[in-house]
């Protein structure tokens, strides 16, 4: 099937699929919305900013990623604990890589270190990923006044076979859509092999997940908007504090810069907009060719509905540059572009969302679908 029509079948599944899920979310929320109490014009709804997914794309998982930030905040003086997880399929590969595996032609087989050292020696750059990663961060902040806050993360790596696997292939066969080669391979599996330029890997079973690097930073944020606008500001470094870890650690420092924007809009505040750009000093990493550094910028843009005063459906749109910058297959080399669509909730003193994610464009090197969930609890909320 020609990449156009790939494309443009997988576009009308992301939006189907998106908007199937807004369908649902609002029909289960209409009926609570409809019976909450009457409040003045002037009550403000609920916006607790954007979803706070990071990137899990199959190159740059471990870089660092700037985690959106919320504007529901602590009291000064207080501590805010947070846990974010996120878990994504994906099936990449290059039509190198799928015109070999048609000619295999073997009935639904994992890769060999036949089939990975065949792959490796493609003319041009190679690559297959297939396999699930799940990422959870656990985030420590620390309110320090009115304007400053300083946090902590540790993350969670894990790698998983394809609990996705059956599903995905299930939904692309019931609305007639194309497998993108996950027919030619065996379900629940975890593999990676590519080879980019300098750049070779070979992971034919799964790898036991670990503790990422860390990252610190330090939050300004201003405690009224200004020309109605709410603002933040941010700076964070991903310290590597135990060198390179095979899948877990690209063994160099990374340091970034945030700003998030969000404004209510509505006679009551009912919608809310959100726009969010960061910058990324990304040193390099063993996956990317020549190891290279570069800056890395990142733009995510969103829409909040309340459905009540303190329940909220979000879709943002994330985009931002790829890692690999230098490959034969020009996919590699896109920018990449997701969808996430998900419900955000507070009661005093906890928030927490969920929210289902979609790639729209470029699919060599963004994760097929994923999830996240996420839930902080402030002892002392304001």
């Amino acid at each position: 099937m020609p990449a156009a029509d790939q494309c443009h079948q997988h576009s009308r599944r992301t939006v189907g699929s998106l908007a199937a899920s807004l369908v649902v979310a609002t029909l289960l929320t209409h009926g609570a919305a409809a019976a909450e109490v009457e409040r003045p014009a002037d009550q403000q709804w609920g916006h607790f900013g954007l979803l706070r997914g990071r990137d899990l794309t199959p190159f740059g998982l471990l870089r660092l990623d700037m985690l959106p930030a919320h504007t529901a905040d602590a009291e000064a003086g207080t501590w805010t604990f947070e846990v974010q997880y996120a878990y994504q399929n994906t099936f990449v590969l290059s039509e190198n890589v799928r015109g070999y595996l048609e000619r295999r032609n073997l009935d639904r087989q994992p890769l060999s270190a036949e089939d990975a050292a065949a792959i490796q020696a493609l003319p041009g750059d190679a690559f297959y990923v297939d396999g699930e990663v799940g990422l959870a961060d656990l985030v420590l902040q620390r309110r320090l006044s009115r304007y400053w806050s300083a946090y902590l993360t540790i993350p969670y790596i894990n790698y998983g076979k394809g609990a996705f696997d059956s599903t995905i292939e299930s939904f692309h066969d019931t609305f007639g859509f194309s497998q993108q080669g996950r027919d030619l391979v065996a379900r629940d599996q975890f593999q990676i092999v590519y080879s980019i330029g300098a750049a070779n890997l070979s992971v034919l079973r799964r790898t036991p997940g670990g503790l990422g690097d860390p990252v610190i930073g330090v939050r300004y944020s201003l405690p009224e908007p200004r020309f109605g606008w709410d603002v933040v500001a941010e700076l964070a470094a991903k310290i590597a504090v135990d060198g390179e870890r095979f899948l877990l650690s690209t063994g160099e420092n990374d340091l970034g810069l945030q700003l998030t924007l969000q404004r209510r809009a509505g006679r009551s505040g009912r919608h809310a907009f959100y726009l969010s750009g960061s910058a990324v000093y990304y040193s390099g990493g063993p996956e990317v060719p020549g190891d290279r550094s570069q800056i890395i910028p990142t733009i995510i843009g969103g829409y909040g509905y309340g459905l009540t005063h303190n329940l909220n459906m979000i879709l943002q749109a994330y985009a931002s540059r790829s890692v690999i910058q230098e490959s034969t297959v020009d996919e590699l080399t896109e920018n990449k572009y997701q969808l996430s669509l998900g419900l955000q909730a507070r009661t005093p003193n906890v928030l927490w969302n969920f929210a289902l994610t979609e790639n729209v464009s470029n699919f060599g090197n963004t994760p097929d679908v994923g999830l996240q969930i996420g839930i902080a609890y402030m002892p002392k909320a304001k």
